[in-house]
């Protein structure tokens, strides 16, 4: 039952009136009801119950009122309790962190006066030892805050496995394949496209997962390789006289051409995976797929071991190096070193941000800043051309086609938004909203162009980053070699930018380990990625007992062949009347007759070499 309410003077109810004030019986707000049986508000004054009755609706509504109200109440001050009490703990926990730095202050303070008392208790006539003590101490410190990186350090990859997989970072695995080259500046029209829609094709195999770069490298090398190949042996017999002459003549070809220049080209594809068994089979399934995909391009390929790429940082860290590389996984087991110490430099200097030196030699980052509408297929094939060290890389990052779609949708519609303010503007001003900037009327005509190929067509869109590496002995063949390569973009209406203050970022990126540390990147299609085609003209020139062919029309280099040790050995002389088919076999006749000791057979039905053989 619920408590009794004291009464001074008993209330006498009529039942007739609303006499019970309800706010004096409600005014405890804990109380959930009114006991009428022993309330004196209903006793007589001999104490004889009075009148009793029941609650009306609208008591029963009040008090209901009353009783959610009070619940209500009781859980604000809860909630208020509790966040007090949150409060004060956090109060608290400052106050405990404050005095632990404190104390640790405190402590540390009393460490350093510690140490030092020695030196303030020497005498005055121990001044000078006093300052060697100073200096020493703050030379220590120093030395320790400073951080120590070796040229080791700056190369970004951890591990080089054996089977050619590298560990760049953290769940990032790479791999890279050499590719070599096929006749494409020399093909038909018809080849020629047909060798483009199949490259298209092929970058479209990368999706959003795979971040793949293209490396193309041009380095001189020894040309006393080359020479040793066209050296011909005398063989005592009266034609001596003859060989060394055309050993003269076949010199005399070779300095003309580029054939010191060795240009190789490869592939480096890279994935994210927690751990080495994770990402290798991920890696040999698209090592295939690259394969497969260069076969059906013509391409001879093949993927590199760890040595082998090895070899390729090494080529690249020391370019003017004589030393070859020697490089073996039994030696880093049994010396203890890295293979980071097999390839890097004598060091590594970045202090300016133009340029940088490695070793002795010196070196500029650049990149290509895309700027013509349109461009074409020779533009690569003229950077590669160039007579000069030079380090081409195209970093391939491709975006997910709908996340593709979807950018270039809301493209296309903050310049729709662009245009209708700028018609209203027009409106406000008085003339005719038809009157728009026409940046507006070009890049909302290419945005929606853009959308219809991602949608409607075979394309999708890349993220790409070209980078140039120029190096060379001193600066001023440094200056002339970039100044070259400006010309070249700028011919084709492009820019060449060097990477200030980002030298180190855009030569690590420069070596083909797949990971891109320059954040500058140009959004293009498939058939613009697919314009720097890899492709211009396949160079032969053979070893051992080989012939000379004459000179590549493109490339101006020595076609030096053995056609013993071609897939098909035999040949066709094919030409129109006077282009020189009888000068071409005689001069295969001569070359096989001084060069090596085969038997040469003529059927000469009409008697044109009786002479020569006579």
């Amino acid at each position: 039952m619920g408590r009794k309410r004291e009464s001074r003077q008993p209330v006498r109810v009529t039942g007739k009136e609303g006499a019970i004030n309800l706010d004096d019986c409600l005014n405890e707000l804990e109380d959930d009801y009114i006991d009428f049986d022993n309330n004196p508000a209903n006793s007589g004054t001999d104490g004889s119950i009075g009148v009793q009755r029941k609650l009306t609706h609208r008591e029963k509504k009040a008090m209901e009122k009353a009783a959610k109200e009070a619940k209500k109440l009781k859980k604000i001050q809860e909630e208020a309790d509790r966040k007090a009490e949150l409060k004060a703990a956090r109060e608290a926990e400052k106050a405990a962190k404050k005095e632990a730095a404190r104390q640790k202050a405190k402590k540390k303070k009393a460490v350093v006066k510690k140490k030092t008392h020695p030196i303030s208790a020497v005498q005055k006539s121990d001044t000078g030892n006093v300052a060697a003590y100073i200096e020493g101490d703050k030379a220590k410190s120093k030395k320790a805050k400073e951080k120590q990186i070796s040229a080791q350090q700056s190369i970004p990859y951890r591990e080089m496995a054996k089977d050619g997989i590298c560990k760049v970072q953290d769940k990032y695995y790479s791999k890279t394949i050499r590719f070599y080259d096929i006749n494409y500046q020399l093909a038909q029209n018809e080849d020629k496209n047909a060798i483009f829609e199949n490259w298209c094709d092929f970058l479209n195999y990368f999706d959003s997962t795979i971040h793949f770069q293209l490396s193309f490298v041009n380095h001189h090398s020894n040309m006393k390789e080359f020479e040793s190949i066209i050296q011909i042996k005398p063989q005592n017999d009266d034609f001596d006289d003859v060989r060394m002459e055309y050993a003269q003549m076949l010199k005399n070809q070779l300095a003309k051409g580029n054939n010191g220049l060795v240009r190789t080209k490869y592939i480096t594809f890279g994935i994210e995976a927690n751990n080495i068994r994770e990402a290798k089979p991920k890696l040999e399934r698209i090592e295939a797929d690259i394969l497969n995909n260069f076969k059906v391009l013509g391409v001879s390929a093949y993927p590199l071991s760890g040595e082998e790429r090895l070899q390729v940082l090494y080529e690249t860290f020391n370019p003017e190096e004589k030393t070859p590389f020697q490089f073996s996984y039994d030696n880093v087991l049994r010396t203890g070193m890295r293979t980071k110490d097999f390839i890097a430099p004598t060091s590594f200097v970045f202090k300016n941000g133009k340029d940088f030196q490695m070793g002795d030699t010196l070196g500029a980052a650049s990149y290509l800043q895309i700027l013509a509408p349109e461009l074409t297929d020779k533009m690569l094939a003229e950077f590669l051309d160039m007579d000069r060290n030079l380090l081409v890389n195209l970093h391939i990052q491709s975006l997910d086609q709908m996340k593709a779609i979807k950018l270039v949708k809301s493209k296309v519609t903050d310049i729709n938004r662009m245009k209708i303010e700028e018609q209203k503007k027009a409106v406000r001003s008085g003339y005719d909203m038809d009157i728009i900037p026409s940046d507006l009327n070009t890049y909302g005509g290419e945005a929606r162009r853009l959308l219809e190929d991602l949608q409607s067509r075979n394309e999708r869109m890349f993220l790409v980053t070209v980078l140039f590496l120029n190096t060379a002995k001193t600066k001023q063949e440094l200056d002339n070699a970039i100044f070259q390569t400006a010309g070249i973009a700028q011919k084709y209406n492009c820019s060449l930018r060097r990477l200030d203050y980002m030298q180190e970022q855009g030569l690590m990126s420069s070596v083909p380990l797949g990971m891109n540390l320059v954040p500058i990147k140009r959004a293009l299609t498939t058939t613009s990625t697919a314009i720097f085609v890899p492709f211009t003209t396949q160079e032969l020139f053979m070893d051992g007992e080989s012939l000379y062919y004459g000179l590549n029309a493109l490339s101006n280099n020595m076609i030096m062949a053995d056609r013993k040790k071609l897939r098909t050995p035999n040949g066709v002389i094919l030409g129109t009347p006077g282009s020189g088919k009888s000068f071409s076999a005689k001069r295969e006749i001569l070359s096989c007759f001084l060069m090596t000791g085969d038997d040469v057979i003529v059927c000469d039905p009409e008697g044109e070499v009786r002479q020569e053989v006579a």
